[in-house]
């Protein structure tokens, strides 16, 4: 490793990397720091080819642009675009908080693009074998799930029980009812090996609900009555909410009018 002073603006970013966030009243602090003293810490950097490409540091390198800064110190190393994703993961992830979909993208683009197994992406990240097949398997998921996924609607226990189900149209039902009842994560994985089960003509003996002596709810679409605790949307019992989660997942996966091919 070799430090260096650089032109910030000649640092290159991947565009798909992990990047710790900052809530705001650390991010003022940060930019305060950076306004008063400087940056102190060193910029990472690989030189692939005649390129340096940014592996930590994305703050300090967009402070160091917003103040025009003319040279950055920059530990640079020889490497590859492997050495660049791989670092970025190890270190972005140790960092702080950030969108799970990060990894799970750096993950996919070592494995699909750069052809690396689960041990390989283990030993060049730090992360365990289990934690990197298992963004693997989450990388697999409908661009939906995902999104989910990255925007806190689910955490990444139920993204992983997700997994199970392999049939886009499933996942995305059982996505819908996970969002409409807020299922921790054990009872969630119970409804997907039930959902699983049923399609595979299994028959499961049903949970029957405690009654709470309220009084019980027509659904708007079957007109039984159930108790209120097992109403969705408030009207609609668990059954006819599965019933049109699932036409609304058939519809976006139907061939569009004219076409072929599945409707993105």
């Amino acid at each position: 490793m070799k430090l260096r002073r650089v032109d910030p603006r000649k640092i290159h970013v991947p565009e798909v990397r992990v990047t710790a966030r900052m809530d705001e009243e650390i991010n003022a602090e940060f930019r305060h720091s950076v306004e008063t003293i400087g940056i102190d810490e060193p910029i990472k950097c690989y030189l692939v080819g005649e390129e340096l490409w940014l592996s930590d540091g994305l703050h300090r390198l967009n402070e160091a642009m917003r103040l025009n800064v003319p040279l950055v110190d920059v530990n640079v190393r020889e490497g590859t675009m492997v050495d660049v994703i791989a670092n970025n993961l190890m270190s972005g992830h140790l960092r702080g908080k950030h969108p799970p979909s990060e990894m799970v993208r750096s993950i996919e683009l070592l494995w699909k693009t750069h052809g690396l197994d689960s041990e390989q992406i283990a030993a060049k990240t730090g992360l365990t074998r289990e934690r990197v097949e298992d963004l693997q398997l989450i990388s697999e998921l409908t661009p939906m799930c995902r999104a989910a996924l990255d925007e806190g609607k689910i955490k990444l226990g139920h993204a992983k029980v997700l997994t199970l189900v392999k049939d886009p149209v499933q996942q995305e039902t059982l996505l819908g009812q996970l969002l409409l009842a807020g299922f921790s994560v054990k009872d969630f994985e119970d409804v997907v090996r039930q959902s699983l089960a049923i399609k595979e003509g299994q028959v499961l003996p049903s949970v029957p609900v405690e009654p709470v002596g309220r009084v019980p709810i027509a659904c708007f679409y079957c007109s039984r009555e159930y108790d209120p605790s097992v109403m969705r949307n408030p009207n609609t019992c668990n059954e006819c909410a599965g019933i049109l989660l699932r036409l609304a997942a058939e519809a976006r996966y139907a061939p569009a009018s004219g076409e072929g091919s599945k409707a993105e």
